[in-house]
């Protein structure tokens, strides 16, 4: 009996293990298409959620021939880069690099796909259901956690066609809190009940802002929202942004989330903002460019992102069942300890233990063993330490 006790603790060690690997990994199945014929074959788009690029050279795509040994795995050929919050697209179904033996298609009917890292740690794996011949099934927002069937395929490029561009927080009379809307495509977009809000609006406490009937976002162009009053004939949301910090949520007229966004605090004089437009990478902006583009990409160094503070966000989403995406930021390279305490002060789960670049960071933490209740994650790294709340439910 005791030496079944230690083999299940030795397995379960080894799925623990393997499991915190693939929730740590900032590298995602990030859209598929599996209708493929002659002149557009079946793709599988990756994405890379940190704000640093990240060398997948070598890493794996298989299907289940792959997975069972009857193919060989799929090698991301040498020289393939990520880069920070980009995205990258592999063709799957033919002997699309030099001495690819693998013979991998993707079954239009549904199929599984896995992807390994060059070490064979397993890091992400998507069921694709069946697919129409112009729907793909993609991430929403890119990186996340909701999978659904899309239209149009957005192949290379962010799957959230209509995006948060720029906030700004610190709202006074006659200059109120605002929220600039971006359309990526190049033909307009109406967004009449589309909905955006807070926590209050994601708990249930307030209701959700709608966006009023006739708004259409013209190509590549942007629409204003004032959120921190009822701007709107019939508004009774009461969404105002927390100037110290606050997240904001959009979802379409079906219900799903498509774009989401943690803002930390904020000076009078200064934005958050997305640089180049439309793209996955935020930062703190002045001037404001309240209704127009954002310009240019800001300043990166050996693809690292700079930021301005060290900052642990609120887990998203919070509440949760049973992952949750927990984000930090560094302004300089540190020592970093990410772990995850019940209220008691016990460690649940460490996260991160190690020396990261300055930039952004993401890990996915995943509570599925846990019951219901209130836990704590902190973050340590260099002379700053902070702990927020996590809410699980069940």
């Amino acid at each position: 009996m005791k030496k079944k006790s230690l083999l299940c603790v030795a397995v379960l060690s080894v799925l623990l293990c393997a499991h915190l690997s693939m929730a740590q990994s900032p590298i995602k199945v990030n859209e598929i298409y599996s209708r493929g014929v002659a002149g557009n074959l079946d793709w599988v788009e990756m994405y890379n959620t940190s704000a640093a690029s990240v060398d997948i050279s070598g890493y794996k795509i298989y299907d289940a021939g792959g997975k069972t040994g009857t193919k060989p795995k799929k090698l991301f050929p040498t020289g393939t880069i990520l880069p920070a919050k980009g995205f990258t697209v592999i063709i799957v179904d033919t002997a699309s690099f030099t001495g690819d033996l693998s013979g991998f298609g993707l079954g239009s009917g549904g199929d599984s796909v896995w992807v390994e890292n060059a070490a064979g740690t397993l890091i992400d794996s998507v069921f694709i259901p069946a697919l129409g011949v112009d729907t793909t099934y993609a991430r929403i927002p890119d990186g996340s956690n909701a999978l659904v069937k899309a239209t149009p395929a957005t192949k290379g490029s962010s799957n959230v066609l209509v995006k948060m561009n720029e906030v700004y927080t610190r709202g006074v009379a006659g200059n109120l809190d605002w929220i600039e809307m971006y359309n990526t495509l190049t033909t307009q977009i109406d967004i009449s009940g589309y909905k955006i809000y807070d926590n209050g609006g994601r708990g249930g406490t307030k209701p959700k802002k709608l966006f009023p009937t006739g708004t259409i976002l013209p190509a590549k162009g942007f629409f204003l929202i004032v959120v921190d009053t009822a701007s709107y004939t019939g508004d009774l949301s009461g969404f105002g942004l927390g100037s110290g910090g606050d997240t904001v949520w959009v979802e379409n007229t079906a219900g799903i989330v498509i774009d989401s966004v943690y803002l930390p605090a904020l000076g009078v004089d200064t934005t958050y903002a997305r640089k180049p437009d439309g793209s996955n990478l935020f930062v703190k902006s002045s001037p404001a460019t309240k209704g127009a583009t954002n310009g240019p990409a800001t300043s990166v160094r050996s693809n690292t992102l700079f930021v301005s503070d060290f900052v642990l966000n609120q887990n998203f989403p919070n509440p949760f069942n049973p992952t949750t995406t927990i984000s930090y930021q560094l302004t300089s390279k540190s020592m970093v300890s990410l772990r995850v305490y019940d209220l008691l002060g016990k460690e649940i789960a460490e996260l991160v233990n190690e020396q990261k670049e300055a930039g952004s960071y993401s890990v996915q933490f995943n509570a599925r063993n846990l019951a219901s209740g209130i836990y704590m994650v902190g973050l340590k790294a260099g002379n700053y330490s902070e702990m927020k709340k996590m809410t699980l439910i069940r």
